[in-house]
Order: C-alpha cells, then sequence, then structure tokens
C-alpha cells in the first residue's frame, strides 16, 4: 500500500470519524496482518507485531477465517472494557480488509429496546398469572376456553408429559410451520429434543432450570425464515404453572436491528462454541497424552517391580546359599576340630595298642600250643586287632584326607558299617543281610563307607517311627548289551550290585526327581542339610558306577548301586607264613616311647638283627653320625618332641642317600604318601604294627636294595 494511501485511510480513523473511534486492518488470504492503522489505543486494541496474526489483536476474529461469503457484518461485540463494537470484514485482492469502529452508542439503544421488550414481557405473563387454573375435576371442562385464548394470542404452547417429552397444546398458529419438528408436532407426535436448533437447546435449559426452581425462564430472540426467504422472528418462555410445564413460543416481526443484534448474539455463542470445541479437543489431546505417559509410566513401574522382585528372589536365594555354605564351614571346622582332637588321641592310643599287641604277639611265640595262656593271649590280640580298626574308623569320619583308588573287597566293608549301625539302631529295626559277592571294586574305602553309612542312616531315619526290616543285598552282575539299552547309564561289563531297601513310608513321586538335588531335604529343618544324597551320587558317578531308586508310597524304598567289579588284587604282601629272620643286619630304632624301643628289640633281635635303639630323635641323629653311618636300615617314628621323624630322615639322607629308612607312626595331618616317595622313605607304617607286617616290611626293603 502507497504512503499516500496510508495518510488518507488516518485521516478518515481520526478527523472524518473523530466523534467514533475507527480502525482498520488489511491481512493476507491466512490473516496475517500486513498494514493497520487507526485509534487502537481508544478501542482498547494491543498494538500488533511483525507477522502477528488478526486474531491476536481482534480476539472476536478467531477461527472466522476463511470467509464463505464476500462480506460479514460483526455488530455489538464485547471488547475488554465494556467496550462494544462493530466491524465489517470484506474481501480484497489476496487478503481480508476489517473496519472496526465503535458502537456504544448503539449498545445503549439496543439495551434500552431489550428493556422495554422484556417489560412487555413481563406485563404479558402478570396478565396470564391474574387466571387461576382450575381444579383437576374442572380441567378437562376449561380446555377450550385455554385453547381459545392461546389461538387468541398467536402463541403456540408445548406442555411436557409424564415421559418428559413435549407435545403441541390447543390449535396452532399459522406460523408454526416455521418451526423445528412442526409437521411431527401437527400430528400429535412429541417433540425430538436435539442439540443443534435453539428451540432444542431451550427446552434442555428449561428442564435443568424446573428442577432447581419453578421461576418463568426467557429464552432470548431467535431466527428461522420462511418459504419466501422472509426472516421470522421468535422468542420463547418457559413456564410452570401448578405443575404444567409450559413451552411459550411466540412471534414477532423481525426489526432490522433487532436482527443484526441477534445474528451478532448467534455468532458470539458460535465463536463461544468454536472456544469450547477447541479446549474439549486440546483438553482431549491433553488427556490422551497423559494417559499414553501414565501408561508408559506404568509400564516402567511394573518392569522396575518386576526386577526388583526378582532381585530380591534372588537375594535371597544368595542369603540361603551364604547361610548354607556358613553352616557347611561351621561343620567342617567342627570336624577339623574333631580330626585334630581324634588324632591326638589315636597317636597316644595306637601307641599303646602296639605294646599291647607287640607283648602279646611276642609271647604267643614262646607258649606251647594248646595252652590255657596262648588261647587268652590270642583273646588279647583280637581284641586288640579290633580296636585298631575302631582307631581307624574315628579317624576316617572326622579328618578329611586325600582319597586314593584301591581295591576293595566291598563285602567288608558293608560287614563293617553294619556291625557299626547295629549298635545304634533301635531293636523295633531289623537287618537282613544277603552277601553273595566276594569281588573287589577300585575305588576309595573311606567314601565307599560314606556312601553305605549314609544310605543305611536314611532308610533308619524312613522307619524311625514304627520299625521295620533293613535290607542290604551284595551280589555280582553282568550287564549285557540288551540291558545297556534298558539302563543307558550302565555300560556292558561286569558290576558289583549292591541294594540297600527298608520297609519305611516311601518317597512322593514329584520329589524322586529332586532327591539326588544339592540342599534338597524332605527332612525337618536342623534335622538335614540335604547334602548326602548329592554327595552319595558324586561319589558313585566318580567311581564309574550308577545309582538308582525305586519307592513306593508306604510300602518303602530301594537304592541300587552299580559299581564296576575289579579283578581281585595280589595276595597280602605279608602273611605270617612270610616272616623270615634277619642276615645280622644293623638297625636303628627311633621312638620316644620306651615301650616301642624295648618291643622293638626284644621283636627284631630273635628274627636275626641287630637293633640300637634311642627314644630321644636328637640323640638318634648323633648316634647315627657317631657310627658314620653304620647302619643298614633305619626305623623312625613320625611324631617325636624337639625333632619330627620327616626331618631326622632329611638328615640322614644328608650324610648317607642310599640308606633305606621306613616311617611309623600312630597318627599325623602331615604325611603325605607321595611326599614321602618322593623324598626317599621306602615304607610307612601305621600304628599299631604287627610282628608279621614290621618283619615283611623290613624283608620288602633288603629286597629292594
Amino acid at each position: 500500500m502507497s504512503d499516500s494511501t496510508a495518510k488518507i485511510l488516518e485521516k478518515i480513523c481520526f478527523q472524518v470519524f473523530k466523534d467514533s473511534s475507527l480502525a482498520y486492518f488489511i491481512t493476507d488470504d491466512l490473516g496475517r496482518l500486513l498494514q493497520w492503522g487507526g485509534d487502537l489505543r481508544a478501542l482498547n486494541m494491543p498494538t500488533p507485531g511483525k507477522e502477528s496474526h488478526i486474531a491476536q489483536v481482534v480476539l472476536f476474529m478467531e477461527g472466522i477465517l476463511p470467509l464463505t461469503e464476500d462480506v460479514m457484518e460483526f455488530s455489538c461485540i464485547k471488547m475488554p472494557f465494556d467496550l462494544c463494537v462493530d466491524a465489517l470484514l470484506f474481501e480484497i485482492d489476496k487478503g481480508y480488509g476489517l473496519i472496526v469502529w465503535d458502537a456504544t452508542k448503539k449498545e445503549a439503544y439496543l439495551t434500552e429496546t431489550q428493556q422495554k421488550c422484556n417489560e412487555l414481557s413481563l406485563l404479558i405473563e402478570q396478565q396470564k398469572n391474574q387466571v387461576h387454573p382450575l381444579e383437576n375435576n374442572t380441567r378437562e371442562k376449561n380446555e377450550p376456553f385455554f385453547e381459545d385464548l392461546f389461538q387468541a394470542l398467536n402463541i403456540a404452547v408445548l406442555e411436557m408429559n409424564c415421559q418428559g417429552g413435549f407435545t403441541l397444546v390447543g390449535i396452532p398458529p399459522l406460523w408454526i410451520d416455521h418451526i423445528p419438528q412442526s409437521n411431527q408436532m401437527l400430528l400429535g407426535q412429541t417433540y425430538e429434543e436435539d442439540g443443534f436448533s435453539f428451540l432444542g437447546n431451550f427446552i434442555q435449559e428449561a428442564k435443568s432450570h424446573w428442577a432447581k426452581n419453578h421461576s418463568p425462564l426467557k429464552s432470548g430472540a431467535w431466527i428461522e425464515k420462511d418459504h419466501t426467504d422472509q426472516e421470522l422472528l421468535f422468542e420463547s418462555t418457559a413456564l410452570d404453572i401448578h405443575g404444567r410445564k409450559l413451552i411459550i413460543i411466540a412471534q414477532d416481526e423481525c426489526h432490522p436491528t433487532e436482527r443484526q443484534f441477534i445474528i451478532q448474539k448467534g455468532r458470539d455463542l458460535a465463536l463461544h462454541y468454536h472456544d469450547l470445541q477447541r479446549s474439549d479437543r486440546k483438553l482431549k489431546s491433553m488427556n490422551d497424552e497423559l494417559e499414553v505417559r501414565v501408561k508408559e509410566r506404568t509400564a516402567d513401574l511394573e518392569e522396575a517391580n518386576l526386577r526388583l522382585a526378582n532381585e530380591l528372589k534372588e537375594r535371597k536365594k544368595v542369603e540361603r546359599e551364604r547361610e548354607e555354605v556358613f553352616h557347611q564351614l561351621r561343620q567342617s571346622q567342627k570336624m577339623e576340630a574333631i580330626g585334630t582332637l581324634a588324632g591326638g588321641i589315636a597317636h597316644d592310643f595306637n601307641n599303646i595298642l602296639a605294646a599291647i599287641m607287640g607283648f602279646t604277639e611276642l609271647s604267643l611265640y614262646e607258649v606251647d600250643e594248646g595252652s590255657k595262656i596262648k588261647s587268652r593271649l590270642e583273646k588279647i590280640l583280637n581284641a586288640s586287632n579290633r580296636a585298631k580298626e575302631l582307631v581307624m574308623q574315628i579317624l576316617t569320619f572326622s579328618h578329611q584326607t586325600e582319597y586314593e583308588k584301591r581295591p576293595l573287597k566291598l563285602r567288608l566293608i558293608v560287614t563293617e558299617v553294619l556291625h557299626l549301625l547295629r549298635a545304634s539302631l533301635p531293636a523295633s529295626i531289623d537287618i537282613k543281610k544277603e552277601l553273595q559277592s566276594n569281588s573287589h571294586i577300585l575305588a576309595d574305602h573311606t567314601q565307599i563307607h560314606q556312601v553305605i553309612m549314609n544310605l543305611c542312616t536314611n532308610a533308619w531315619h524312613a522307619m524311625k517311627e514304627n520299625g521295620g526290616t533293613l535290607g542290604v543285598n551284595l551280589r555280582d552282575i553282568d550287564i549285557k548289551q540288551e540291558d545297556h539299552d534298558a539302563n543307558p547309564e550302565l555300560s556292558p561289563g561286569q558290576y558289583v550290585m549292591l541294594k540297600i531297601s527298608d520297609t519305611g513310608c516311601g518317597i512322593r513321586p514329584d520329589v524322586i526327581e529332586k532327591i539326588f538335588d544339592p540342599y534338597f531335604t524332605t527332612k525337618e529343618k536342623d534335622k538335614g542339610t540335604g547334602l548326602g544324597l548329592s554327595v552319595v551320587h558324586g561319589i558313585i558317578r566318580k567311581f564309574n558306577g550308577h545309582i538308582a531308586i525305586n519307592s513306593q508310597l508306604g510300602k518303602g524304598s530301594e537304592f541300587t548301586i552299580y559299581l564296576p567289579l575289579f579283578g581281585a588284587p595280589n595276595k597280602p604282601m605279608f602273611e605270617k607264613e612270610s616272616i623270615v629272620k634277619g642276615n645280622n643286619e644293623r638297625i636303628l630304632f627311633v621312638d620316644d616311647e620306651i615301650f616301642q624301643t624295648d618291643l622293638a628289640e626284644q621283636l627284631l633281635t630273635p628274627l636275626g638283627y641287630r637293633v640300637v635303639t634311642s627314644n630321644d630323635s636328637i640323640k638318634a641323629y648323633d648316634i647315627f653320625i657317631e657310627e658314620q653311618g653304620n647302619f643298614d636300615l633305619v626305623i623312625t617314628d613320625m611324631i617325636m618332641p624337639k625333632m619330627t621323624g620327616k626331618t631326622l630322615a632329611e638328615k640322614i639322607f644328608k650324610i648317607k642317600p642310599d640308606i633305606p629308612i621306613i616311617l611309623c607312626s600312630g597318627y599325623s595331618d602331615d604325611i603325605d604318601s607321595s611326599s614321602l616317595k618322593t623324598m626317599g622313605i621306602n615304607q610307612y607304617l601305621m600304628k599299631p604294627i604287627g610282628i608279621e607286617a614290621l618283619a615283611g616290611a623290613i624283608k620288602h626293603v633288603f629286597e629292594k636294595q
């Protein structure tokens, strides 16, 4: 726009219309301001910014663009600070023009006119109220009167029935055709309420109003067009007269000023409705976004809760495992303490047994055959041997040692375990054994002993309440290929089969699958760790065996063990008839116990050996140095004060490396057979040592030399 045109417009705004504040705006087709001017301050409008939208300056322009007609008029629009304006919106080249001016005087005129209309309506209402309704029993008689009255007043009356619908009352006026749904009402049908027509909205407002009070409700005016496109003005009033709820509809000519006022009111309502719709859409969008966020947050919280639950579960599992480890550690420490105590006792006890057994054997060689003394001495020797075995068993169960595979006669171990159990089992439990195998297996004595003891103890616990029979069956079995197909765990070959059964309560089927799992137990708390059968299973598998279980509730359980059969070992190295005499060899015998050195001298001297004894390991070393190593063999105890037998042997090897040495001990947890062989020890003997074992060991050493 040229500067001269802008100046002309400014002159028009401030001089020609100086009594009525006026402003103009020019926009593009999207509503963005290109030019503006006039008295914006007097019209309470803000100064536009660069590329401002017209709706940001003139609020009632929100949602108006684009125009559907060439021109659009606005009348009596409320602005901030109670200012009323008129406006004219029209299309120009590639945009729109808007002129806004002060309409305060016009509003005052319309307000005065509206006031007079309201006063007239109230006067009519007062006249209507002077006609009192008759009682119910005479109402039907006077209905024609009211119908004639409604016709004379040229009004249409709708009455609400018990179902809440509205029907026509009396003879309708001629203009009833212009009312929505007039055809239905003329046929006696009820008016269908809707939210799209003015009358439908007013009926809904009237019902809400009647629910709160019974005062009249004015609708305001609205416009309908007839078939000639003539505009008719209508007004409705809601009345509650003695319980009869009526909608009074009146018709009048449409004055141009009133028409413009009604149109503007409709536009205001439309703008308000548009704002509500936009706010509703925005609110719905915000609500949808909030729901999405809530769902996402809920999912995050559920996931976090699941992770926390799993973490707590895992933490509890770790805590349980840690408690089990602590329990095992305490148990291990107790067993270690018991082992240490048992080792010390065993050492002293074996020394005592050595003296008893040694002097008894020595006496047996000196008494006559068939004498009562010999019989008594043999009983003493047998009792001593049982005591020796008992000490060995105590050491086996109380001390953790390295396991060593060697040929074992399984029958002897089973018998040994049953002898131990018989003393502790109650009389209500009977032991039925059937041991038909004399075969050997290749395993560790202590571990096999532990397996049998564990299974027998479990069988005892299963029969503890009602008693029963503990069955032990041992026999050889040959697993063929067809048996292997049925038992894939077993390779074809010969096995020793051990069955341990009970007549107790049995095991539930759902528990059998877990019976060999670590820490699984069916016993009460503090009565089982759940490690017994797991250890049993591990031991059997380690020796290439297999263990199976068969159980029935109420009838008992049966554990079957298969261990590969091992060829019979060589004959024992030392037997009575193998005792041979020496050839005047010199032997240095060292032991801190005097009776041990006396016994050794009395046993070995008759066998043709020259024996030098010492009860002090340091003095024995001095004797060896003084004699310049003039000994054929050194036999020394392991545990001695001042200097151990192992240390003495190391010192002697430095002087005479090729001298044979036999090491003896009642018990020592420091003894390792492999390390002894490495350092040059020829034999290791466990006290108490019989005369045959001692003589055989000496013979074996000299033969190797």
